[in-house]
């Protein structure tokens, strides 16, 4: 039997990111209330004299065991204002067996963000576009995981990355300020 829900069907995956956390206590979070999930480093790395910016995104099945003070091969390079946020999926599964090891809607969620909004740490999923059409729409909270912010954490971080499929293109939308439209051209 193949697997049609790679090639035809869309996943819509609604992620809930929580923080600002230094490093240090976004690992004790982990511990505490997080298993797989994604992650997210903002600030500067070296040499960098812009305003901090996304750096970085990440999938693990363990949080905690993932996110190491210091020892993290890509949070450890950002080198000055590092905030991190931890996500989770908050969005139901996709039915269906599993051909993957890594959960489909993280290593969808990891990918969208890696490859349309091109993060400088980011050296997998950088270079073409998820094989499957998929949606990631974002929310932020604050730290104690029940207020909503009003914001979003960084004016790059957009609220929604819709990509419909390399034939009909995607859009990355920041509410209220920007969509930057991707045409199939662009690809």
């Amino acid at each position: 039997m193949t697997n049609e829900r790679d090639m035809n069907k869309h996943v819509a995956i609604v992620v809930d990111w929580y923080g600002p956390y230094s490093i240090e206590n976004a690992r004790k979070v982990a511990k505490e209330h997080f298993s797989a999930g994604l992650y997210c480093g903002i600030g500067k790395i070296k040499y960098q004299k812009s305003p901090s910016d996304l750096q970085y995104i990440g999938i693990t099945k363990d949080l905690y065991s993932r996110i190491i003070d210091k020892k993290h091969p890509k949070l450890s390079l950002i080198t000055q204002e590092c905030d991190v946020w931890l996500g989770e999926v908050a969005s139901f599964g996709i039915p269906g067996t599993k051909d993957k090891v890594t959960d489909t809607q993280l290593d969808l969620a990891e990918w969208l963000h890696s490859y349309f909004l091109q993060l400088p740490l980011n050296d997998k999923k950088t270079g073409s576009p998820p094989d499957t059409p998929a949606t990631v729409f974002n929310r932020w909270w604050q730290k104690d995981f029940d207020t909503p912010r009003q914001k979003r954490p960084h004016k790059n971080w957009p609220d929604l990355i819709d990509f419909t499929g390399i034939e009909y293109g995607a859009k990355v939308v920041w509410n209220g300020t920007k969509i930057v439209k991707w045409h199939p051209s662009d690809f």
